[in-house]
């Protein structure tokens, strides 16, 4: 891989956001990755869909992620497990053989800089 200085003129290449507040959680690094795309996908993304009271939201298979982070989709099922017992995910089932409708959470209070 081929590196340059940065400069005050540097753009950022594509990056994901990594909300300073999961560093001093104690949940799995993947699962943080996990998080990291989900924010992602759901402040950025086509693929984020607004439910009738203005929350975004995402539907996906775990395949879908799994493949962005080089894990399993179980290993991405086992994330999202781990993110909904810490309260930053909320996953829905809305039909059986459907994938599960995942609304991204953040901490109360943590939009402020």
């Amino acid at each position: 891989m081929k590196a340059d200085y940065i400069t005050t003129s540097t753009p950022l290449p594509p990056h994901l956001v990594f909300p300073r507040f999961l560093l001093d959680m104690n949940i799995r690094f993947t699962a943080k990755e996990v998080y990291s795309i989900l924010l992602d996908m759901a402040l950025h993304s086509e693929v984020a869909q607004t439910d009738q009271q203005g929350r975004r939201y995402l539907e996906f298979f775990n395949k879908t992620v799994a493949e962005l982070i080089d894990r399993t989709p179980s290993t991405v099922a086992q994330s999202l497990c781990e993110l909904e017992a810490a309260g930053l995910v909320k996953k829905k089932l809305m039909a059986r053989n459907a994938p599960y409708r995942i609304y991204v959470m953040l901490p109360a209070g943590e939009d402020r800089p």
